[in-house]
């Protein structure tokens, strides 16, 4: 059986990406310049990569450009890039031209409709990259332990919104009317966590906690039910930026409301994606369980901005941890939001079903081998979240409140 983790032969530490996607063909193409160290001498590289078409690739070494031939294999999910001969240990940069397609299937660079009042069907581009569907937009050591920097640079049409990671630096307007707009760089962080949304979108005024600007983006006319969901994030990331006693890690928030999602949301480094229903809602209309609901998916997820995307495991089988300490935390996140929920209250009833699930004989560890991209996408489910969540609450009550914050605080600040 193959080796389901990359060989290590080089090491990435920058990308610069540039994508186009064209919304009416539902294509995109793209660049990406990756700056690596290479580990050892080689006549060849091996990175991930699935449903693209490559144009070109090259390795440029101390200023001299190795054209490579390339080979993808669809069944291991890896693009080979092979040169004309061996080349030494050191610093590299990948160079990689390749097209796509904007599929309908909820994960990659996939187009998400909606239908606007008046009738018309609109489309934008969005991502889902975990667990390991980055390598459907560009080539990429596509494992959580390679964590590495993300330059990007967006062309869009005049007319739409573009949001990634990072806030705008540089916009210039191209011959055909298209905008090209370049991103500042991210920190370093895993390729799950890159994110763009690109369509016929609108953003509300930015609010600020911690003078990090907040917003979210969302289909036009939906304004006006968004000020709870604006509200939660402020108080949230107060919250956490006290609890883990480091500064959000980013220059921005942005909260995107997707017409078409596979989950309930997505910890995006600064663009983090959810169901419409938790981002559009109305205060006077909704029920509490439904505001509740709402609250405790975007602390889950801004929980996530310092545990997961700031510190993050090397492999999958280490997920659990992720999402089972960011159920935790909803939990605390909420209690000091809406102290009047009394969410505690219900924290073990709500963890039942995975206890009913913990009883069947076919129940597995919280943290078991993963070997495929199968295996990966298997971690997420009532054993991770909720019994996961009651183990992490159970070493709280043990050690007590104030020792497991300070231990939290120490795990971060020694691994980010």
């Amino acid at each position: 059986m193959t080796d389901p983790r990359l060989p290590r032969l080089a090491v990435p530490s920058a990308y610069r990406l540039e994508l186009a996607p064209s919304l009416s063909a539902h294509t995109f193409t793209g660049t990406a310049e990756i700056d690596v160290e290479i580990l050892k001498p080689t006549s060849h590289l091996v990175l991930n990569s699935i449903e693209l078409t490559i144009h070109s690739a090259s390795v440029v070494i101390n200023g001299t450009t190795h054209t490579a031939v390339t080979t993808l294999d669809d069944e291991t999910e890896r693009l080979t890039l092979t040169l004309d001969g061996e080349v030494a240990a050191g610093p590299a940069t990948v160079q990689v031209a390749f097209d796509g397609i904007l599929n309908d299937q909820l994960h990659g660079f996939y187009r998400s409709t909606y239908t606007a009042d008046d009738g018309t069907e609109h489309t934008i581009a969005t991502t889902q990259f975990q667990s390991t569907d980055a390598r459907r937009c560009f080539p990429c050591w596509d494992e959580p332990e390679y964590k590495a920097t993300f330059e990007t640079t967006l062309i869009v049409d005049a007319d739409h919104l573009a949001v990634t990671n990072t806030s705008e630096v540089a916009e210039t307007t191209l011959d055909d009317g298209r905008r090209r707009i370049q991103y500042a760089p991210t920190m370093v962080m895993s390729t799950y966590l890159v994110a763009f949304v690109v369509g016929p979108l609108e953003a509300t005024e930015s609010i600020h906690a911690g003078g990090v600007p907040i917003r979210v983006v969302h289909r036009p006319g939906q304004g006006d039910r968004t000020s709870f969901a604006l509200d939660v994030a402020a108080a949230a990331l107060d919250w956490f930026a006290d609890y883990y006693a480091i500064p959000y890690p980013s220059d921005k928030v942005d909260l995107i409301a997707i017409p078409d999602f596979a989950f309930g949301a997505m910890e995006n480094l600064g663009c983090v994606t959810f169901r419409e229903v938790l981002l559009i809602i109305d205060p006077a209309d909704a029920s509490q369980p439904e505001l509740q609901r709402a609250a405790d998916v975007i602390s889950h997820e801004l929980a996530h901005m310092w545990f997961g995307d700031l510190v993050t495991m090397q492999w999958w089988e280490g997920i659990w941890l992720n999402e089972a300490f960011a159920t935790f935390m909803e939990t605390s996140c909420s209690d000091a939001y809406r102290p009047d929920w009394r969410v505690w209250d219900t924290f073990a009833r709500a963890r039942s079903a995975a206890f009913d699930v913990d009883a069947l004989a076919s129940t597995r560890p919280i943290e078991f081998p993963v070997v495929t991209p199968q295996d990966a996408e298997g971690m997420f489910d009532l054993l991770t979240y909720e019994k996961g969540a009651s183990v992490v609450r159970m070493l709280e009550q043990y050690l007590g409140a104030e020792v497991f914050r300070d231990g939290v605080r120490h795990y971060l600040d020694t691994h980010s």
